[in-house]
């Protein structure tokens, strides 16, 4: 189920591979903004797409290597 998973995120990688390095960079960015100025608590949305978007990277990345 979860290697299905990564092939579907991999594809999805491959289809819009030049968004998903933007959206992790700006969602970290806003995360790390967030938790410096409200004394360290992130908040949930700019956490989520930033691991959101490294999974999708790191499916992107390992996919091909999961079918021999």
């Amino acid at each position: 189920m979860l290697i299905d998973l990564m092939s579907f995120l991999g594809v999805v990688y491959f289809v819009a591979w030049f968004v998903w390095p933007f959206v992790f960079v700006i969602s970290c960015m806003l995360a790390i903004q967030a938790f410096v100025k409200d004394d360290g608590r992130p908040t949930g949305k700019p956490v989520f797409w930033a691991s959101f978007s490294l999974m999708v990277i790191l499916s992107g990345i390992i996919s091909p290597h999961l079918h021999h």
